[in-house]
């Protein structure tokens, strides 16, 4: 029989935060790992407490301030990567430095292709990469609100040695409440969650406004329609295949998850690097590889990139 995997979660924001406290509640083996200290003393005192969509507060004692503290649960043997896609070409070598052989590593994030530079590191045979269709917002240390949840999420191997762990991970996250399907066509899920979040995410975050806010605007609706007919021209040119009728099926998503900040707009209000290059950068790198143009996508990258400024070192632009 196959051991349950002991698990470390690397990030404890909206999407590890929730990934965790359900695992954490169901009696898994968890270790929560992040550098924001009074979030991670706030969990250790009294849980991560999950509210909206869902209502739970997981005890959490596994506790791991920053990449390095790993070291203190050498039994970990599956890591879980849940940062901003944006920070993972950092985060990879400092896992690497930590992880026993033989670990797993699993890639929760928004995003195309995060899977394979991570397999660039930890082999292709090591890697899953899980597709969440929930989202939340932090609202206090401790405290995650977890705003939508379209059920499943999906998750797939990189490689048929893979899959059996990756059934097992879908039926462990199944279990503890956050429903999940293992899939062998793990790239089609990504491009049709990409191509949404880089039609609506961006608009939202140049705007300063929430995502219903955006849809029930005639002229910015329309703008996110432009992006995500561009979007999927892509993907189909990229070999993906889409259910009919995906792109109405995509307005009336978008149109009904409410009054939520994406994390998108969530960065740009903290003057953070935003995750702009994992999403419609890499549609525009698609879309390059075989000839097309994707101008909505370049001009807003562009705009997004000048929101950006602030967050970097002096020199970096």
């Amino acid at each position: 029989m196959t051991s349950e995997p002991k698990i470390a979660i690397i990030g404890t924001g909206p999407v590890g935060g929730i990934l965790g406290a359900h695992l954490a509640r169901s009696g898994h083996y968890v270790v929560l790992c992040d550098i924001l200290k009074d979030h991670l003393d706030a969990i250790g005192e009294k849980g991560l407490t999950i509210t909206g969509v869902s209502d739970i507060t997981a005890k959490c004692e596994r506790l791991a301030y920053g990449t390095t503290e790993l070291s203190n649960f050498p039994e970990t043997d599956t890591f879980v990567i849940c940062t901003k896609a944006s920070i993972l070409p950092r985060i990879i070598p400092q896992i690497a430095e930590t992880a026993r052989p033989g670990a797993r590593f699993i890639c929760n994030q928004n995003g195309l292709d995060n899977e394979d530079l991570m397999a660039k590191t930890f082999g292709p045979d090591n890697v899953l990469r899980l597709v969440p269709n929930y989202a939340g917002s932090c609202t206090g240390d401790g405290e995650i609100w977890m705003s939508f949840f379209n059920r499943p999420n999906y998750i797939g191997a990189m490689s048929l040695q893979g899959e059996p762990f990756a059934r097992q991970v879908a039926a462990m996250m199944t279990e503890a409440g956050i429903d999940t399907q293992f899939t062998t066509d793990i790239k089609r899920y990504q491009w049709e969650k990409t191509v949404q979040n880089a039609a609506l995410n961006p608009v939202c975050a140049l705007t300063r406004k929430r995502m219903k806010d955006m849809m029930d605007f005639a002229l910015t609706e329309s703008l996110v329609e432009d992006l995500l007919r561009e979007g999927i021209e892509v993907a189909q040119a990229a070999g993906v295949t889409f259910e009919e009728g995906f792109f109405e099926q995509s307005i009336q998503h978008l149109k009904t998850v409410g009054y939520h900040k994406p994390s998108m707009l969530q960065d740009v209000e903290r003057g953070v690097m935003t995750e702009i290059d994992w999403l419609n950068g890499k549609i525009i790198e698609h879309a390059h590889a075989r000839g097309l143009k994707a101008p909505n996508h370049s001009a807003i990258i562009k705009l997004v990139k000048g929101l950006e400024i602030k967050s970097m070192a002096p020199g970096e632009h």
